[in-house]
C-alpha cells in the first residue's frame, strides 16, 4: 500500500495519480486511477446515501490507500462532489462533441441524437439520478450545489436546442418542466431499477443490444409526442 511520503503528481488528461516509490526501492509505478475511484465512489453513495457512506468503505472497494483519499480530496464531501462533476462534464463533453460532429442535422434530428446520448448516459450512470433523488427531496447545502453546478449546466447546454425549434413551431410548446421531467424520466427509469427489469422481463438493462432497442424506443415516443405534425 503506497503512503504519502512517495512522490506523486497528477496526470490530468488521463486522470490519474502516479505514485513513484522513493530511490532505493522497487522502480515499479503504481497509479491509481481516479476515473475508476470516483465511479466506484458514485456507485456507493448511490447504494447507501452521503450519510451513510465513508471514505473507509469507498477505498476499499476501489483498492486505493485511505489517506491518498484525504491527500487528493480533503474529505468525503469532496470526494462526492468531484465525483459527480466527472460524470456532469462527461455528458456536456459528448453534447458539445454531437453538436460539432452533427452540425449538418436540423434541430429535430439534433433533438433525436441529444435524447439518444440521455439514454447512453444514464446505461452508464444509474447510480447518478438515484444522487439526484436521495439529495433532491430537501433543501440542504448538497442540493443547491447540485442545482448550481450539475442540473442548471446541463439544462442549459440541451434547453437552446428545444427552444429554437419551440420558437420555430417545429415542436409543440409543452411545459419545460413538463417536458424535462418526461425525458429524464424516460431516459433513467429503466436502468435506475435494474433487479425490477430483470425480474418482470428476464432481461439485462445493460446488455448492449438492449440498450439500443430501449434508446430506438424513448426516441420514436418521446420524439413522436413532442414534434408538430405537419
Amino acid at each position: 500500500m503506497q503512503t504519502l511520503t512517495q512522490q506523486t503528481h497528477v496526470d490530468k488528461e488521463n486522470m490519474k495519480v502516479v505514485v513513484k516509490r522513493k530511490p532505493g526501492r522497487p522502480t515499479a509505478d503504481t497509479e491509481i486511477n481516479i476515473e475508476h475511484l470516483c465511479d466506484v465512489a458514485v456507485n456507493v453513495f448511490a447504494e447507501k446515501g452521503y450519510s451513510g457512506t465513508t471514505t473507509t468503505e469507498i477505498t476499499k472497494k476501489a483498492g486505493v490507500a485511505r489517506s491518498l483519499i484525504h491527500y487528493y480530496f480533503g474529505n468525503k464531501e469532496e470526494l462526492w462532489k468531484a465525483s459527480l462533476k466527472r460524470i456532469a462534464n462527461e455528458f456536456i463533453n459528448e453534447f458539445e462533441n454531437s453538436k460539432k460532429i452533427h452540425k449538418d442535422l436540423d434541430g429535430i434530428q439534433m433533438i433525436k441524437v441529444v435524447v439518444r446520448q440521455l439514454v447512453h448516459f444514464y446505461s452508464k450512470y444509474p447510480a447518478f439520478p438515484k444522487i439526484l433523488a436521495q439529495e433532491m427531496s430537501d433543501q440542504s447545502e448538497r442540493s443547491e450545489y447540485i442545482i448550481k453546478n450539475f442540473v442548471k449546466p446541463l439544462w442549459n447546454v440541451t434547453g437552446e436546442l428545444f427552444k429554437k425549434q419551440r420558437k420555430k413551431g417545429a415542436i409543440k410548446k409543452i411545459d419545460k418542466e413538463f417536458q424535462a421531467s418526461i425525458l429524464l424520466g424516460m431516459a433513467s427509469n429503466f436502468f435506475s431499477n435494474p433487479y425490477l427489469t430483470k425480474h418482470l422481463y428476464e432481461i439485462d438493462p445493460f446488455d448492449d443490444e438492449v440498450i439500443e432497442r430501449y434508446a430506438d424506443t424513448v426516441v420514436d415516443i418521446f420524439c413522436h409526442g413532442i414534434v408538430k405534425a405537419s
